[in-house]
């Protein structure tokens, strides 16, 4: 299978059914989002609601440009990655941020192209969400997530995102379930600094990446070669399963749930004894 393949109008069907099919035996998907950048300046110093009240006002008020997802095995192997252009955004009529179109456009992302021979998001998602809703344990890896998790919530159930930083949390654990961010795990895994991007830490990692920088399929496969790399060179894994960099509240999913109850019940019979 070709590793990334771009879905526009003349094959979206088609991907689809490709994609389908390789969820069957990878279940677990890296993601990045490609979208007109940040409508709020967020102080370093803000409070953890605050930060969420900014990203919410951005989110709610844009559209996705590309979204890349890569989906993998337990053992790292990559079953495919699609790239995935939505027609929706218009650089001329809707809000975005000056410098981010800029920025994307400088590092080769067509934006006439993807309005003219893009899908529409709203279709493109309802179809996942029917893909996804066949599928259990399916585990969502990111890199500094906050604003990828938080558009594809909002995209896959086609609502406004929750008031507040908790309730979010909360929709995110019940609609995606398991979520990894890299940038929380490269601190409490390999002890390395949050200040590292993903390219950086793919170098420090010895990580090669496929594809071009800032284009969401090349970012998401990176993201799913440094999390395989990582989970091989971190014991315990799983405790920084659903802590999202920038976001205060842990995503509790289920497999944590069911931890916490184990513990609970472990720690019951030594106070017992």
């Amino acid at each position: 299978m070709k590793m990334c393949r771009e879905i526009w109008s003349w094959n979206r069907d088609r991907e689809m059914k490709s994609m389908e099919v390789c969820l069957r035996t990878h279940r677990f998907i890296a993601l990045d989002t490609e979208f007109p950048g940040c409508l709020r300046e967020t102080s370093k110093d803000a409070k953890e609601e605050q930060r969420y009240d900014d990203m919410r006002f951005t989110v709610d008020r844009t559209k996705l440009i590309q979204l890349g997802l890569t989906l993998f095995d337990s053992k790292g192997r990559i079953g495919g990655t699609w790239e995935i252009n939505f027609s929706d955004f218009s650089e001329f009529e809707d809000e975005k941020n000056e410098k981010s179109i800029a920025f994307l456009k400088s590092n080769g992302l067509n934006l006439e192209r993807i309005r003219e021979q893009g899908i529409g998001a709203e279709g493109f998602f309802l179809d996942l969400s029917w893909i996804l809703n066949r599928k259990k344990n399916i585990t969502w890896v990111t890199f500094h997530g906050s604003y990828d998790i938080a558009y594809l919530l909002k995209t896959l159930t086609g609502e406004a995102l929750p008031a507040t930083a908790e309730r979010y949390a909360n929709s995110v654990a019940r609609i995606l379930g398991s979520v990894y961010d890299l940038k929380v795990m490269a601190g409490r895994c390999l002890g390395l600094s949050s200040r590292l991007g993903l390219q950086s830490l793919a170098h420090e990692l010895r990580v090669n990446r496929v594809g071009t920088a800032h284009h969401a399929g090349s970012d998401s496969e990176l993201t799913a070669r440094v999390f395989a790399k990582m989970a091989r060179n971190c014991h315990k894994v799983e405790e920084s399963e659903g802590f999202v960099y920038g976001l205060g509240y842990r995503i509790i999913s289920d497999r944590v749930k069911q931890e916490a109850v184990l513990m609970h019940r472990l720690l019951s019979c030594i106070t017992t004894v």
